[in-house]
């Protein structure tokens, strides 16, 4: 399993705040089954460039790495394999920024885009249908759930029928009251991709595995199963992508 969102870089933004608690949270992915983890840190532009907030997340990553080199051979293979991109605020003139290929998941050409809580309009969405048409870079919608009763269902809908690859958080399907929604737009195709957007071991920890499970359960393995050949799709490399 692939989890293409997550919190885990350390001292980056609200999620771990140390190399150790990174460690326990790679960790706890790999207890689940998880073997490949993209760290995906908020870039907000309006509060730094992208040259800034690549340079930090480099600094991060060194800081990690440094970690894992410390640690026995045994204790190494308990940690899945990972790469780095970033969760990008939505922006004015998206289409415009070339600072997206530098913020993409992995080596792919598929970046993961949180949308605006306040009220969608016409132009966000006319927005992302010209950067569906540029095709230099493809949005996958973070965290669709989190937009279910802060938006009008005709302006999700709008966004369904353009067609990006759709995210919804693990969280959703381990509540009993939230799965439902959840499960049906899988079942119609409208939901793609399964993510922890895990952000500490306590508040918000590592819960991809779990929620994998339920979607076995309920909709069956070959269910379960698209959802990992999605993350796969979306992570591969952009050189593989455009072979396949």
């Amino acid at each position: 399993m692939i989890d293409l969102h997550t919190h885990i870089l350390p001292g980056m933004d609200d999620g771990a705040r140390d190399s150790a608690t990174s460690l326990e949270l790679l960790r706890m992915e790999k207890a689940q089954g998880v073997d490949r983890v993209i760290f995906t840190p908020h870039f907000y532009r309006e509060r730094e460039d992208a040259a800034s907030f690549l340079a930090r997340r480099r600094e991060a990553i060194a800081r990690l790495e440094a970690a894992v080199e410390r640690l026995s051979q045994e204790e190494r293979a308990a940690l899945p394999q990972w790469e780095v991109g970033a969760e990008v605020a939505w922006m004015p003139n998206l289409v415009d920024r070339e600072e997206l290929n530098e913020l993409c998941l992995g080596k792919s050409r598929y970046f993961l885009l949180e949308l605006p809580m306040a009220p969608w309009g016409d132009q966000l969405i006319h927005q992302l249908y010209d950067l569906m048409g540029q095709g230099r870079v493809t949005p996958v919608i973070a965290h669709l759930d989190r937009y279910w009763s802060a938006q009008r269902p005709e302006k999700i809908s709008d966004l369904l029928r353009l067609g990006f690859p759709i995210q919804v958080s693990a969280d959703v399907l381990l509540r009993t009251l939230s799965r439902g929604k959840a499960l049906r737009m899988m079942q119609r195709g409208q939901v793609h991709l399964l993510a922890s957007d895990c952000h500490s071991l306590h508040h918000r920890p590592p819960n991809l595995g779990s929620a994998m499970e339920v979607v076995a359960r309920k909709l069956g393995q070959s269910q379960a199963d698209r959802l990992c050949r999605w993350a796969e799709e979306v992570c591969a490399p952009a050189d593989e992508a455009a072979a396949q």
